[in-house]
């Protein structure tokens, strides 16, 4: 009986809320098309996936490529999430920097740093039904990634970037393998916290401690 009350519950919430979420995943999706024709797409696992192809090719060439490829991802990422929140300002939506977009989620709500999971909640009888995780996204980890990223988009001088097996080209392609394996870790079966926080039916279970926040 719980279950079909949840049933209920979960079809009446999303008839309510579904021509925001609609038109969100319109946003922050796209078509097979756009794929296949190789247009740029508001998906960051394109980004990454993209990052990955050319870090698998072993050009040295293609390291700053790759590294914008991650810098895209890292920043839709953080948007994302922000994207369902109906409290951020539209000037922090309009920022590129992914470090004040997540300082952003924090201010919004504490609990957005934390790993949680999410369940479809009868709140009559208590019922409910594991609905997904939310995996935040560390501040200290994106500084990071926008940090060495931003560095690594620079013009070098003194640097011997012609020297194939030269000590520079091996530490940046560690660290970009490394940032992109975070990415995509996080990526996997993650929800939008924003898109259930505020529903009447969901509830959020911590399952791990705070994220770095500084």
């Amino acid at each position: 009986m719980g279950f079909f009350k949840a049933l209920a519950g979960l079809i009446l919430i999303f008839l309510y809320h579904l021509p925001k979420w609609l038109y969100l995943q319109l946003q922050l999706s796209y078509l097979m098309i756009f794929h296949k024709s190789k247009n740029l797409t508001a998906d960051p696992k394109e980004h990454l996936k993209r990052a990955e192809e050319l870090l698998k090719k072993k050009d040295n060439s293609l390291i700053l490529y790759a590294a914008l490829e991650i810098r895209f991802a890292t920043e839709r990422m953080v948007d994302s999430q922000l994207q369902f929140s109906e409290e951020v300002s539209e000037n922090t939506l309009k920022k590129y920097d992914p470090v004040k977009k997540k300082k952003a989620m924090t201010k919004i709500d504490l609990e957005s740093d934390y790993e949680q999971e999410i369940y479809l909640t009868n709140r009559e009888n208590g019922d409910k039904i594991k609905w997904g995780m939310y995996k935040p996204l560390e501040l200290e980890e994106i500084r990071k990634i926008r940090d060495r990223l931003g560095d690594l988009l620079h013009p070098k001088v003194g640097l011997n970037l012609g020297i194939p097996n030269d000590p520079w080209y091996v530490e940046t392609k560690l660290f970009l393998n490394k940032s992109l394996k975070y990415l995509k870790d996080n990526l996997i079966d993650n929800n939008y916290y924003f898109a259930y926080k505020n529903m009447d039916h969901f509830e959020f279970i911590k399952t791990k401690k705070k994220s770095g926040i500084s």
